[in-house]
């Protein structure tokens, strides 16, 4: 199942917030989120740029509908999210 992009936007919006609400914002968004994948990785093991930067986080899509797990940037591909946490 494809993120949709109110979903996307709800997880922004989560992650703009989740330091009132929890110190591990993976656990929020795969109990309010499911079905999507959530990953997280250093800054500096990604090669692309993110999809989306935060204030704190930057976002990648990955695309999981076939064999091999991809970054896209085409969020109606997008199956989860790689999550980094970005420098202060």
């Amino acid at each position: 199942m494809c993120i949709a992009e109110k979903t996307l936007n709800e997880i922004v919006t989560a992650l703009g917030d989740f330091r009132t609400v929890t110190s591990n914002p993976l656990t929020m968004l795969r109990e309010c989120y499911p079905d999507i994948s959530f990953l997280r990785m250093a800054e500096r093991d990604m090669d692309e740029a993110p999809y989306c930067r935060l204030s704190d986080f930057n976002l990648y899509l990955l695309d999981t509908r076939e064999h091999c797990v991809k970054l896209t940037r085409q969020l109606e591909h997008a199956t989860g999210i790689v999550l980094t946490q970005r420098d202060a």
